[in-house]
């Protein structure tokens, strides 16, 4: 197993997580590489944390321990995954204390969800990977609202390769190895149902898993909000295919990089792990909820499964595998460019972050 150094905390920094652990792998990852405290609001959170991101400072606090008056206290800038957790104790801090504390706010996921959002909050700053999320602000409205912006480059995948071994290994022993079968893996990554857009989970489950297979093992990453939503729904899909030795739900494990890694292919419908499989240049195939034509980026990069009773989806993905992986190439690397933009070092962009001008403004 790999080693890591643990970091101090004497940072006046701090990040503070109130949801999924999914956002472990957004905003744990961050505050590793800033080398600032992570601190958590739920037991099983701060265990997922500890387990997966041994060289994290998590700390474990009730939601009543974080008072704005420890918060001031001890901080001046917060990170945060949550728009609306900075909106509402913001003026606190200028009214009770007159401090001035910064948000700062880290994206989970490049999004294809947001473009009809007219009501927004205001920001001090925004993490974006590279030019789509960025795009998505200036296009529902958002960058009136924010203060400044920050290009932070795919760090989640860069400190993957750095810690490799480690997540590989936790991989292969909590997930791969329950397969029965040596087959090559399908990744499907279905999200939940918003205003904007369905999820196809409940539509596709029982044929995916009836018509793939076969030939194939499916690991099915289900959207935490997917679970939250539907709860008694989705517990009911899982029980009916427990035993099944070729399909397995994954619902606790948030670092998605070592999972994509041994990943033949993607099928996905508008989830933001698409964009995060774009790293491999693999085969991507989506499926389409809607049933109409879409304008997303990532579903340029590959092939739209037809959910049709006349079409057989084994035989669909097999004869025409090669073909996605060489025609949808050059297309999957512009886009993986448009959606991370440039690679930074972890110190420089440590640097860039906490030495920004922002957190110095009064």
């Amino acid at each position: 197993m790999q080693s890591f150094q643990k970091m101090d905390s004497t940072t006046s920094s701090v990040a503070i997580m109130t949801g999924p652990s999914t956002h472990l792998d957004h905003l744990g990852v961050l505050s590793s590489i800033l080398k600032i405290p992570l601190i958590v609001t739920d037991e099983k959170n701060f265990q997922c944390a500890q387990q997966f991101y041994p060289d994290l400072n998590v700390q474990l606090k009730n939601l009543d321990e974080l008072s704005v008056q420890y918060l001031a206290s001890n901080y001046d800038v917060i990170f945060e995954t949550g728009k609306f957790f900075a909106a509402e104790l913001k003026p606190l801090f200028e009214l009770l204390f007159r401090k001035k504390m910064r948000f700062v706010f880290c994206p989970h996921g490049n999004s294809d969800k947001g473009h009809s959002l007219r009501q927004h909050v205001e920001q001090d700053v925004s993490l974006v990977y590279g030019e789509h999320l960025y795009d998505l602000l200036h296009h529902n409205g958002a960058i009136k609202k924010i203060q400044q912006i920050i290009y932070t480059g795919n760090y989640r995948y860069s400190y993957y390769c750095c810690h490799q071994d480690f997540f590989d290994s936790l991989a292969e022993k909590l997930v791969f190895s329950k397969f029965q079968n040596d087959k090559p893996i399908v990744l499907y990554a279905p999200t939940w149902s918003d205003t904007e857009n369905p999820t196809s989970f409940f539509s596709a489950i029982d044929q995916l898993i009836k018509e793939l297979c076969c030939s194939y093992n499916l690991l099915i990453k289900l959207h935490p909000f997917l679970f939250e939503d539907h709860i008694a729904h989705v517990l009911h899909i899982m029980a009916r295919y427990e035993e099944h030795d070729s399909a397995l739900f994954l619902t606790d494990f948030p670092p998605i990089y070592p999972l994509l890694a041994r990943c033949a292919l993607y099928l996905g419908d508008y989830s933001s792990i698409g964009y995060d499989f774009l790293a491999f240049d693999k085969p991507l195939y989506f499926l389409n909820p809607k049933k109409d034509p879409t304008s997303s980026p990532l579903h340029a990069c590959g092939l739209e499964i037809p959910i049709d009773k006349k079409v057989y989806l084994n035989e669909f993905l097999n004869r025409t595998f090669e073909q996605s992986a060489q025609n949808f190439s050059a297309q999957r690397k512009k886009t993986y460019r448009y959606a991370f933009g440039q690679e930074l070092s972890s110190e420089i962009l440590r640097d860039k972050i906490l030495k920004n001008r922002s957190f110095n403004d009064n």
